[in-house]
């Protein structure tokens, strides 16, 4: 990924992995035997202008959410959340999303239901810097 270059502004600008150690915290399917041949497996990658020195911190605001793949029914008792749950499942289903994507899929006022969903363990919090 050190290949590529990105221009903003005029300015032409080096990309820089992120790199990341607890990798197979964030994907379990990673583990060693966990996979199967033929299975398929999406990893998004992360760049950067600066020195490709990020990393993941739990000091700081959430920046990505997940949907848990194998969360069961669980009866949620706010009604907002349940319409957020509902958008969720229509627009990322299991894949990482952050509020941005909330935002553009039409959301508004959803912070109280996000964090509903994430203390249900029905969504899971990413915190990277």
């Amino acid at each position: 990924m050190e290949s590529y270059e990105v221009e903003i502004i005029g300015k032409v600008f080096q990309e820089y992995p992120k790199h990341e150690r607890a990798l197979e915290n964030l994907f379990p399917l990673l583990k060693e035997g966990s996979r199967e041949e033929g299975e398929i497996f999406a990893n998004e990658t992360f760049a950067s202008t600066s020195t490709g020195k990020g990393n993941v911190r739990e000091d700081i605001e959430c920046s990505h959410y997940m949907k848990i793949f194998d969360a069961g029914h669980i009866p949620l008792r706010l009604p907002r959340a349940k319409q957020l749950l509902a958008t969720i499942n229509k627009n990322f289903s299991t894949l990482a999303f952050c509020r941005r994507y909330l935002d553009r899929s039409g959301e508004a006022k959803y912070l109280m239901a996000l964090k509903n969903l994430c203390d249900s363990d029905i969504v899971q919090v990413f915190n990277a810097s």
